[in-house]
């Protein structure tokens, strides 16, 4: 029989292991007084948070109930989730590379303080490098966050398979896993060399991590941020979705188009559509048409708005197409002036 581990479950693993990593490294830090357990520490924390948001996300997302105020339920609680990751994320990109940044300063110093003084004793050598050790593995331990989102054309099609949340987990796990990997590589330079410049392993270890974070982060951000912003998805054009409409036979003109992500997988739409009066009477079978024109596209939740044109009676189909070459694109049901700048476009 084969074992089946829901997403909530998962999450739970991930958020009790690194719960217990974290009280077990703070309290041996502070009871040892060592700095770079505490650090390590401190970056479990940091995982914990991004655990956390990504479980009451998922789990918001799943709720069928909701308060009367959203109208679209929770769909939007995993997209909102992920945009906190990726800021948090990317935040603390930015922290590391400054702090790298100044360990690079700092080493530079002391080793030109170091030959000025023609000091070259193995004591004073030796007492540098284990402080840059040490902030180094709080840097490179603190870099271990990246929901390091390598964002793919998967995810970047709003038919994505992989949604942003989960997602963000295991590029949290693998930040880690890619993060203890540069401490290793950079201890074993400074211990294996006797190069002079070796001690700049551990920065620059710190700082390839921080741009690695960046790199990852930033597409979550960009994504889950267009997603909030109400965008249309990539490779819906709206002006050809317009024209397309347009050609509708009885349409006559179309305005008002709204094309926005609710989530990463829906789509929605609204449109005005002005049509004839003699065309009233077969509106739904209009609506069909139109419907069919958005469901090519993707998009399968649409609100068409008919507004009715009366001109008396139309002399043959070229009169409609003169009409539609100079109908004007203004909402005949319009807000007055005095509320138009509350209207979404206005």
């Amino acid at each position: 029989m084969q074992l089946r581990i829901s997403r909530s479950q998962r999450l739970i693993a991930a958020i009790t292991i690194a719960s217990a990593f974290f009280l077990v490294e703070i309290s041996i830090g502070f009871y040892t007084h060592s700095l770079a357990l505490v650090a390590d520490a401190f970056h479990y924390l940091n995982d914990l948070v991004g655990f956390i948001v990504a479980f009451v996300a998922h789990r918001l997302s799943t709720r069928n109930d909701s308060p009367q105020a959203l109208s679209f339920g929770w769909q939007r609680a995993q997209v909102l989730g992920a945009f906190f990751n990726g800021s948090l994320l990317f935040a603390l990109g930015i922290s590391i590379m400054l702090q790298s940044i100044e360990r690079f300063i700092t080493l530079h110093q002391h080793h030109h303080d170091h030959h000025h003084d023609h000091s070259h004793e193995p004591v004073v050598e030796s007492e540098p490098p284990r402080e840059i050790s040490f902030k180094g593995q709080r840097l490179t331990s603190a870099s271990q966050h990246p929901d390091h989102r390598h964002l793919t054309s998967e995810t970047k099609s709003f038919h994505g398979g992989h949604d942003m949340g989960m997602m963000g987990v295991l590029l949290h796990v693998l930040g880690d896993a890619a993060n203890n990997l540069g401490v290793m590589i950079a201890a074993l330079v400074i211990w294996l060399t006797r190069y002079e410049g070796r001690y700049y392993a551990d920065p620059a270890t710190s700082l390839g991590i921080a741009v690695m974070i960046l790199l990852s982060s930033l597409p979550l951000v960009q994504q889950s941020g267009l997603i909030l912003l109400e965008s249309a998805p990539k490779g819906v054009n709206i002006t050809d979705v317009k024209h397309d409409l347009e050609k509708v036979p009885g349409v006559l003109a179309v305005h008002e188009l709204h094309i926005w992500r609710l989530n990463q997988n829906k789509v929605l739409a609204s449109v005005h559509v002005a049509i004839l009066d003699h065309s009233a009477s077969c509106f739904s079978r209009l609506a069909k048409v139109i419907q069919e024109c958005f469901h090519a596209y993707g998009i399968h939740s649409i609100t068409i708005q008919p507004e009715i044109v009366s001109v008396g009676p139309i002399q043959g189909e070229m009169k409609e197409l003169e009409m539609k070459d100079n109908y004007p694109e203004i909402c005949q049901l319009g807000c007055r002036m005095v509320c138009k700048e509350l209207t979404c476009c206005g």
